[in-house]
């Protein structure tokens, strides 16, 4: 099977990491081509074709329609896989100039609204509640990532704390850093990641008077050893469609602790989340700390089926989608 997956790169971060783990592990089997920016190379396995195209570009200029009708005709792949709205109406509006139509997926990784997914054939929801906002036919296919053997890192002696994601508030992170400014042991507060939050953690940390305690670490690619080095991950969102960070600590980290949001509110047991509120939280870290032993092993459970997660089983349900569709509709 030919396999155009579609990327619209703004920064790489959860739909962007679904997609090249995607496209990296279809590409043991199939053939596999990334219409994308340049900057998503460093990220996608050799075998991978990157093609380069400004998604950027006017979805309604006619000329910008013919001249990427001609590359999927080029391309000629069998099925085109989108991974946000804009991408799909370029993909469904240059057919205008094909003869052969080409199946289109679409994978909705967000909750917000946008009605344009009924372009699509078939659209994939990522959980229960990604569906509810589709209006059209739809599957659910929970999202999975690739595992990476880990290694121990250098680290601070003290119990050490981590966060990972994109610094924006519906993260939550100037919770876990009021919170933090009220456990009573001795830790050091890692967070990794890049946002336009950046400035108002560092003043709040500044302000809480944890600098000596709690650091802003900008993006790492190298998470998975982060995480296998830490005492705790901690996941205070206010809202998440999914939480790749959560499959991350699964497969890494020795306990993770998150609010009621996203995988997370299906996965974990109750004593290992909390509500999205500072004194929750603060309340949860003290009792992880006290009770480390018990924690870690209720989540160690949760580790134990890891697998649930894998990107083999996540690019197989996919594929046997695309199979399903391709064979149920006529594209002529």
């Amino acid at each position: 099977m030919k396999i155009l997956h579609t990327l619209h790169w703004i920064q790489f971060a959860g739909t962007e990491k679904v997609c090249v783990d995607l496209c990296n592990e279809m590409v043991k089997e199939h053939q596999v081509c990334l219409l994308s920016n340049e900057n998503i190379k460093p990220y996608i396995d050799d075998p991978v074709e990157l093609i380069k195209f400004d998604f950027q570009k006017n979805r309604h200029n006619p000329l910008f329609l013919y001249q990427t009708a001609k590359l999927l005709e080029k391309i000629s792949p069998d099925i085109i896989h989108c991974h946000n709205t804009k991408e799909i109406e370029i993909m469904k509006y240059a057919q205008f100039f094909l003869k052969k139509k080409i199946p289109i997926v679409a994978t909705k990784h967000t909750l917000q609204y946008k009605k344009k997914y009924n372009l699509a054939d078939l659209c994939v929801a990522i959980l229960e509640d990604t569906q509810q906002l589709l209006k059209q036919e739809s599957i659910i296919i929970k999202n999975g990532m690739a595992y990476k053997s880990p290694s121990k890192i250098s680290r601070t002696e003290k119990f050490y704390i981590v966060l990972t994601g994109r610094l924006d508030r519906m993260k939550g992170f100037d919770i876990a850093i009021e919170a933090l400014s009220s456990v009573d042991f001795d830790f050091e507060c890692h967070i990794f990641g890049e946002g336009e939050e950046k400035n108002n953690l560092q003043q709040l940390i500044n302000e809480l008077n944890l600098k000596e305690k709690v650091f802003l670490k900008g993006f790492s690619n190298q998470i998975n050893n982060i995480l296998y080095s830490c005492d705790l991950h901690i996941i205070p969102s206010r809202f998440e469609p999914y939480g790749l960070v959560a499959i991350d600590a699964i497969y890494y980290a020795p306990l993770m602790i998150s609010s009621h949001t996203g995988i997370s509110e299906q996965i974990l047991p109750e004593s290992l989340k909390f509500d999205s509120n500072v004194q929750a939280l603060t309340s949860k870290i003290i009792e992880a700390y006290e009770n480390y032993g018990d924690f870690v092993g209720e989540f160690e459970k949760i580790k134990a089926t890891k697998d649930r997660f894998s990107i083999e089983k996540m690019s197989s349900s996919y594929v046997d989608a695309y199979q399903s569709l391709i064979e149920s509709r006529s594209f002529n």
